[in-house]
């Protein structure tokens, strides 16, 4: 279990460092600071990773200038959402969601965000796995406290789509995923689940996506698709791309492997129905990453409040949020399920600002629990 305490390695020296070790921070610097913070930081830290060595990953941290409240200012960790596969997509390098977060810093929280693993040269990101991506966020917590000497030991993980699915995952570690730490509750928005295995299901077995997910084109299903099938190929080696994906298909692989998700796509031809995905050991393989991948078997014993859009169009939600839900309560968890009615995948983290705002100060507080 990995302590809730300030630990610090020379930059060199990340073999040997436990996870969350600070490397190197840094002032006025990299990323994308918090306007009203009194202190921006970009940080080096260490993690674990998919194969579970030690891995490098950067990050975000934002100071309030608030007076410090007695016991330390209460942590966001910020878990976002996919940003891309090309090395140079690591979350710090867009401005997602600036206002957001930057009113959690107005209000006296300190807001961390991770950037995951996986980016820089010769990386691969190994998209959707939930357990490297919460490892990140409890990991950026525990490398703070040697950032600043401010920050409190109560914490709460809040996550978007692709970060949403992480939130959970981190909640399911349970309050001291950081030991020494208090991990009070969960947030996650338009968190992704159970639904990018039916859009892959759908694909490789030539049922119209539509049907099950209207908004979403099936250009946008296909790309899904695509990063899906480079994110599992990260995190599991044995499956085998040439084995896996179609001729047809295969071009959208390839245009997935460098582009952030801000730069324009190619427009490539459709496959026909049916020919997007091969049958065999390497479909099993992404199936079972995928299934495994989420939150739903997991069991939560934490507030969770969870958030989502009426109207996303970029996800295969919110259906299948719902379908996750029921699975998380029919174990016992305690969620509180809001939609956003006419917003899309993006706009439902400025939409439910108001609501875990709140949430948040009743978990801190003590009145939910």
């Amino acid at each position: 279990m990995t302590l809730c305490t300030a630990s610090t390695a020379v930059w060199a020296d990340t073999t040997s460092a436990r996870p969350g070790t600070l490397l190197r921070s840094w002032k006025g610097k990299g990323g994308h600071p918090l306007p009203d913070a009194a202190e921006n930081y970009f940080v080096n830290y260490t993690s674990t990773s998919v194969n579970g060595k030690t891995t490098t990953v950067s990050g975000q941290v934002a100071i309030p200038a608030s007076p410090v409240p007695a016991g330390g200012y209460p942590v966001i960790g910020w878990a976002p959402g996919t940003t891309g596969m090309g090395s140079r997509c690591a979350p710090s390098n867009f401005p997602s969601h600036i206002a957001s977060l930057n009113e959690w810093v107005k209000r006296g929280y300190a807001v961390l965000r991770t950037d995951y693993e996986g980016w820089g040269d010769n990386a691969r990101r190994p998209l959707l796995n939930q357990r490297s991506n919460a490892d990140a966020a409890v990991n950026l917590v525990i490398a703070t406290r040697s950032v600043s000497d401010k920050l409190g030991r109560a914490w709460m993980v809040m996550g978007h789509s692709e970060g949403g699915g992480a939130a959970l995952w981190a909640a399911a570690l349970g309050p001291e995923a950081a030991k020494g730490c208090a991990l009070k509750g969960a947030i996650a928005l338009a968190p992704v689940g159970p639904g990018v295995l039916k859009l892959i299901s759908d694909l490789a077995n030539g049922t119209d996506t539509r049907a099950a997910f209207p908004l979403i084109v099936p250009e946008v299903a296909a790309y899904l698709a695509a990063a899906t099938v480079l994110g599992a190929k990260a995190s599991d080696p044995a499956i085998d791309i040439d084995k896996l994906v179609t001729a047809d298909f295969r071009p959208f692989v390839e245009a997935s492997q460098t582009p952030c998700i801000s730069d324009p796509l190619p427009k490539l031809s459709l496959p026909k129905a049916g020919h997007y995905l091969k049958s065999g050991p390497s479909y099993t393989r992404l199936e079972t990453f995928l299934r495994e991948q989420d939150a739903s078997s997991q069991t939560l014993k934490l507030p969770v409040f969870v958030g989502q859009a009426g109207s996303d169009n970029f996800t295969p939600t919110p259906a299948t949020t719902d379908e996750m839900v029921r699975a998380l309560r029919s174990r016992g968890a305690s969620i509180k399920l809001e939609t956003y009615p006419g917003k899309n995948h993006g706009e439902v983290v400025a939409a439910s600002l108001k609501d875990v705002l709140a949430f948040a100060s009743d978990v801190f507080a003590g009145r939910m629990g």
